[in-house]
């Protein structure tokens, strides 16, 4: 056998090979770039992994409040209507949707304060007056949902007992006005930057 068809000794395959491995770790040693899952690391195009979580809990706890809220208000919007309406004065019997309007325009205004106080009070925004106009326009349409289905009953069914009524307003007309306000204030509403 002659030199060229020996094998080479892995000493001698790796010499011309070493010099290169130098460079690269000099230019980029593994101590400045942090591991995956080691403190300091960034992932890229990720969102850090407790982001989710927490922005699942603030959710929750954005919702509990929310409907706490809305729960008393409610309260307000049906004792008041069927006060206005049923009561033992029966103030505007007779005139179902003018109750009804009295009595969602009263909670509303509860609803305002208790949101803008407690549920949403760290994404109020600077602009008060805007706020509470979007807030209001939010409330206008789920009073308007309210009263197209207590409409719908009186005017297109024919249906005019207190039961009908509760039912088409705090039934139907509550949650589909509910779930709209919901998305509304939380995307429209109280948008200003959260704060500790």
């Amino acid at each position: 056998m002659n030199d060229e068809q020996r094998p080479r000794g892995s000493a001698a395959a790796l010499e011309p090979a070493a010099p290169a491995l130098e460079s690269v770790a000099l230019a980029d040693p593994p101590a400045s770039r942090p591991q995956p899952g080691t403190p300091g690391h960034v992932n890229e195009g990720a969102a850090p992994a407790s982001s989710l979580p927490q922005r699942a809990l603030a959710w929750t706890r954005e919702f509990i409040q929310f409907g706490l809220v809305g729960a008393t208000a409610f309260i307000v919007d049906m004792g008041l209507f069927n006060l206005l309406q049923h009561g033992p004065l029966g103030v505007l019997a007779g005139h179902p949707n003018a109750a009804q309007f009295i009595a969602a325009a009263t909670a509303t205004l509860y609803s305002w304060i208790a949101n803008r106080l407690w549920t949403y009070r760290g994404r109020t925004q600077d602009n008060a007056t805007r706020e509470a106009i979007l807030f209001f326009v939010a409330n206008i349409c789920g009073i308007a949902i309210s009263q197209f289905c207590l409409l719908f009953t009186h005017d297109i069914l024919g249906l005019t007992s207190a039961l009908a009524d509760n039912i088409a307003v705090y039934v139907v007309g509550f949650v589909l006005g509910t779930a709209f306000r919901f998305f509304f204030y939380h995307y429209v509403v109280f948008t200003g930057r959260t704060r500790a």
